[in-house]
């Protein structure tokens, strides 16, 4: 199922309305009060309740992000498939509206219950020109318009609409081509921006547990705590506090620059905001106690 632009809209604003209002109420109910010099949580506990807000934000939007991109790109795979099977059967004598209906019961992942739906209205009310302009606009790809607008034009032309399909065949395979070529090139910087964030909670974890949870514990012994020599330092839970509010804007924002370097969409990375928002909440809560 592709979810539209309202559908989305909806989903969105139903999930930040939930997360608010589980934050109010984490504030109504006393959860957090900001009190100087700190302001933050300084509970882990209380960090993941507003962590958990913060992934209801992003969670269906990021699911349905996730299918409409899988969607485009089976689109995008398909569309020369469709072409090059609607060439050979037009190359061997069988009118364009009849390729087209035996086309539409065969496999072509995401196009063929919508190009099923247009031969159907084909049959029962519009012209094929119609028809065909309805299914350009369903799917709403570039490559796909592009393909059903030659259609539309090799149909009203008439005669030998070989050499059309031909070229045209040729033009989206180089297309198609060129996009998965540019998707694989892409793919492994999704790895540096996990790799990313993977450092960055391994360097809070040695900053917490390997320099300042020793600080704190010196601290108890009357000796060193008389010296004042570590007077300033803080509650450790605070800079633990920073550092996972950190790593937590750090994995959203990295998800997102991911989606946006592999497929060109700044939501396309919000599956990847979600993972390692996840990863982070989870690593603070098992390593960092």
């Amino acid at each position: 199922m592709y979810f539209d632009f309202k559908s989305r809209i909806a989903v969105s604003v139903v999930s930040i309305s939930v997360a608010l209002t589980l934050v109010i109420i984490g504030f109504t109910q006393g959860l957090h009060t900001p009190t100087a010099p700190y302001f933050i949580p300084l509970s882990q506990r209380v960090n993941n309740y507003f962590s958990l807000g913060i992934l209801l934000i992003l969670l269906s939007p990021a699911i349905m992000e996730y299918n409409n991109s899988r969607i485009r790109r089976g689109i995008d795979i398909y569309t020369p498939r469709l072409l090059k099977d609607l060439t050979e059967a037009v190359k061997s004598g069988v009118p364009l509206f009849r390729a087209l209906e035996e086309a539409s019961v065969r496999d072509y992942g995401p196009i063929s219950k919508p190009l099923e739906s247009a031969m159907v209205k084909f049959r029962l009310t519009l012209d094929l020109n119609e028809s065909l302009r309805w299914l350009g606009n369903k799917l709403d790809r570039p490559s796909f318009k592009r393909m059903c607008i030659i259609l539309i034009g090799a149909n009203k032309s008439g005669g030998d609409i070989v050499d059309i399909l031909n070229t045209s065949t040729h033009m989206l395979t180089n297309l198609a081509e060129y996009r998965e070529e540019r998707y694989s090139q892409m793919k492994p910087y999704t790895f540096i921006v996990y790799l990313g964030t993977i450092i960055f909670i391994i360097i809070s974890w040695l900053i917490l547990v390997r320099f300042l949870s020793p600080i704190a514990v010196s601290t108890t012994d009357p000796v060193i705590g008389q010296s004042n020599v570590f007077s300033n330092i803080l509650d450790v839970n605070f800079y633990k506090s920073i550092l996972f509010w950190a790593a937590i804007f750090e994995a959203i924002f990295g998800g997102l620059v991911a989606g946006k370097i592999t497929e060109g969409r700044l939501n396309s990375g919000l599956i990847h905001s979600v993972i390692l928002v996840s990863l982070t909440v989870i690593f603070f809560n098992l390593f960092t106690v």
